[in-house]
């Protein structure tokens, strides 16, 4: 908190700052309770019929009034731990580093103050009533923004005045919302959607040319076990069609297998021996084919052309 004063209640500008400027100074309290995580209670003050008050008695009774209260709010409490200003017509008090609970103990201690104060009026004694509005920030709450502060004090202060005044209220937090019903409720949303599959069964039937069958009001336990049924000849086929992938792949690295013994026999007969230029050039074509992964296709595509080839010399010689 700053070492200088930082309240300033009158309707002017007189002190060491003014009304706005000790607003900008709250604003910047509560960017640095934030950021540190430190409670901020905040009052928010209402002179009861003040208006009426001022009507019965003049202005200057009305003037009187506003500076006894502001005198009250410095007395409560000490003037360096609070910021303190006036807001359209009403007093509002900044308490950093203060706990959510204070804010009742200020206000009691406010309200019962007020209730000694009697301001002679001529032949009349006019009694003073406070109503107070409190709002608060903590770190588990985190409304630290200046202007929702404000808003909860006076939606606040609002209440206390509605209740007939002479009273503090605390701001809380509307609950939150339900959840929204669904319309007809989960009983009809199962109807429909019972209503909505028996008409894509029917779909179905009849995209095939044939009638719905009578299920006896088994629709429901028909379709689930009709549904278990494909998905557990689905998940055979898939079974299937893998195990005959597994024994492909096997037949296939046995064929490569035999190719590359070829291969090598090629090679050896080529040292020895001159081979045909067409000979030779069947050699490099093969011989070209690694046993790397990516000339696999190709060495399939080899041996699948010389199956044809072989059925077709076969036919000929026949």
């Amino acid at each position: 908190m700053p070492e200088f004063p930082t309240v300033n209640f009158s309707e002017t500008n007189q002190g060491l700052f003014s009304s706005e400027e000790i607003q900008r100074l709250m604003r910047a309290e509560c960017a640095r309770a934030k950021r540190y995580g430190y409670p901020i209670v905040v009052l928010l003050v209402g002179v009861d019929r003040l208006d009426q008050l001022g009507d019965l008695y003049g202005a200057e009774s009305r003037a009187t009034i506003q500076r006894e209260v502001a005198e009250l709010m410095r007395a409560v409490t000490r003037a360096s731990d609070m910021f303190g200003c006036k807001l359209a017509g009403s007093f509002l008090s900044f308490y950093p580093h203060t706990p959510r609970a204070e804010g009742p103990r200020i206000a009691r201690r406010l309200l019962e103050r007020t209730r000694r104060l009697v301001f002679d009026e001529g032949a009349a004694s006019v009694a003073v009533t406070l109503s107070v509005g409190i709002a608060s920030a903590t770190q588990d709450q985190a409304d630290y923004d200046f202007d929702v502060l404000i808003e909860h004090a006076q939606s606040a202060l609002k209440k206390a005045q509605e209740t007939g005044g002479d009273r503090f209220a605390v701001y809380v937090p509307p609950p939150p919302a339900p959840p929204a019903a669904i319309p007809g409720g989960l009983e009809a949303i199962g109807k429909e959607l019972e209503r909505m599959l028996s008409e894509k069964v029917a779909e179905i039937f009849h995209s095939m040319g044939r009638e719905v069958p009578d299920f006896h009001g088994h629709e429901r336990e028909v379709l689930e076990l009709a549904v278990s049924r494909m998905n557990e000849e689905r998940a055979q086929l898939v079974e299937d069609h893998k195990r005959q992938y597994d024994l492909l792949e096997r037949r296939l690295a046995k064929l490569a297998g035999n190719l590359e013994m070829t291969e090598a026999e090629l090679r050896a007969t080529m040292a020895r021996k001159n081979i045909d230029p067409g000979v030779a050039s069947i050699y490099r074509t093969v011989q070209g084919l690694s046993a790397a992964e990516e000339d696999a296709e190709l060495k399939r595509e080899m041996m699948s052309k010389i199956f044809e080839a072989n059925l077709e010399l076969q036919k000929r010689d026949s």
